[in-house]
């Protein structure tokens, strides 16, 4: 099916979603304001533009500042598209592509324009955004309401086929980028010169990135969102492991793939073999009606068995778990949700109406406790991680005398291990969007 009939099923479905969701929470229309680009104090430097997700949710138009989008039942959407006349900056092209005819398009060449060409900001018109002083007077109830929006996050979750396969593109472009940093790696390159690589192999400028990547040579894998850049160049002896963890982005849709990689052979390889074998396990567990809480805990008890199975826990796996073990290796939640937003939103709702389920005190970073269901998409990464901070307090806890602490030392040189991928719930499987993209590439499974 091609992208242009995708889109149009897309979009149909997403009238569908506006129109029941105003109706519900008592409005005729909705303005979703594209927002504008802000600047750090006292600078007149602006920070990198990042388009609304409710925007670009139904436009893959990623650098059209301050347009508006007019979405109502009884009419088509309406498209304020924003065209300034400007030498400073480069201005948007003339609206083209398979979105246009999807739209009525109105050119606007200045704010008053754009104003000109919006409905009267009655009672019954809701603003999604972050700059509603903009485009007119609103009441305090009529700005990113939150019965509304709460209904729309519910519903992001439910992907359609555009959107599955944006994700699947992205994934590919991902993938690419991956292969490059993990050569460059493996030749011996600074933390630096794989994130270059990355970006030289996805085909794409840093400020296109989903989020900043993680490239994490030894010790700085165990830091889960480490963002520094090493430049000097070590001995190869001095270079034990990479986790990197980096996405890419098409049409607005992001992709989190992660990967760790030993520079040598030996029990650092073999441990990222071990958690890459069940991170495909957890992958195949997956199935449609099942609480994606009780994935989390069934990744928590295949950890618990490599920490036993590598002699860094002295315990059963299920006391391991019991016990709170596993929480100081693998801190974090096992996935979320992914979309237009890496960690997209809704993972909590538990219906439309915005009530949520309760947090578990013992996963309070698990993003997704909702149920499995066909059209979601979201990651799986598990990970073993011999962080300081988390080690010192497992040290200080009732279960330090079962920890083999030299063999915990001496795997603190590597970091730690991840493994991440993005996958798509079908009625008839799961597609690991991740793994298809290297696949695809290289012939490979990385």
């Amino acid at each position: 099916m091609n992208l242009d009939l995708l889109y149009h099923e897309h979009i149909a479905e997403l009238r569908e979603r506006h129109a029941r969701a105003l109706e519900n929470c008592g409005f005729d229309r909705l303005l979703i304001h594209a927002g504008g680009p802000s600047a750090p104090f006292l600078d007149d430097n602006s920070y990198p533009f990042r388009v609304n997700p409710h925007f670009k949710h139904w436009l893959p138009l990623l650098q059209h500042p301050y347009s508006v989008l007019v979405v109502s039942a009884d009419a088509r959407p309406r498209l304020v598209y924003f065209q300034p006349e400007d030498y400073w900056h480069q201005p948007p092209e003339d609206p083209e592509g398979f979105w246009v005819k999807h739209f009525d398009v109105v050119l606007a060449r200045s704010p008053k324009q754009i104003a000109a060409a919006l409905p009267a900001p009655g009672g019954r018109t809701a603003y999604i955004g972050d700059a509603p002083e903009l485009l007119g007077s609103f009441s305090e109830a009529q700005v990113n309401p939150a019965k509304l929006v709460a209904e729309l996050h519910f519903l992001r979750a439910y992907k359609t086929d555009y959107e599955i396969d944006c994700l699947r593109r992205a994934n590919l472009i991902a993938a690419r980028g991956h292969n490059a940093a993990r050569d460059a790696f493996l030749g011996g390159g600074t933390e630096l010169d794989i994130h270059h690589a990355y970006l030289r192999g996805a085909g794409v400028l840093e400020c296109e990135l989903p989020y900043a990547n993680i490239v994490a040579v030894n010790g700085h894998g165990s830091i889960l969102h480490y963002h520094g850049a090493d430049r000097s160049r070590m001995q190869p002896q001095d270079i034990h492991s990479l986790v990197i963890d980096a996405g890419a982005d098409y049409q607005g849709y992001a992709s989190d793939i992660t990967r760790s990689y030993a520079y040598r052979s030996g029990e650092y390889a073999e441990l990222v073999a071990a958690v890459d074998a069940e991170q495909r396990a957890l992958v195949d567990e997956v199935r449609i009606g099942m609480e994606f809480a009780d994935l989390h805990w069934r990744g928590h008890l295949r950890l618990a068995h490599l920490l036993s199975r590598f002699d860094l826990v002295r315990l059963e796996p299920a006391d391991i778990v019991e016990r709170g073990v596993s929480s100081y290796f693998f801190p974090c939640g096992l996935g979320h949700f992914i979309g237009l937003q890496v960690h997209d939103v809704g993972g909590y709702l538990a219906n439309p109406a915005g009530e949520e389920f309760p947090r578990d005190p013992r996963a309070q970073f698990l993003r997704l406790v909702r149920k499995v269901e066909a059209r979601q998409a979201f990651t799986i990464e598990p990970g073993i991680y011999f962080s300081d901070m988390q080690m010192g307090e497992l040290a200080r806890s009732p279960a330090a005398g079962h920890i083999n602490w030299d063999k915990v030392d001496r795997f603190r040189r590597y970091g730690g291990v991840r493994v991440e991928d993005c996958v798509v719930v079908h009625a008839d499987g799961v597609e690991n969007q991740s793994r298809n993209g290297f696949r695809a590439i290289a012939g490979s499974d990385a």
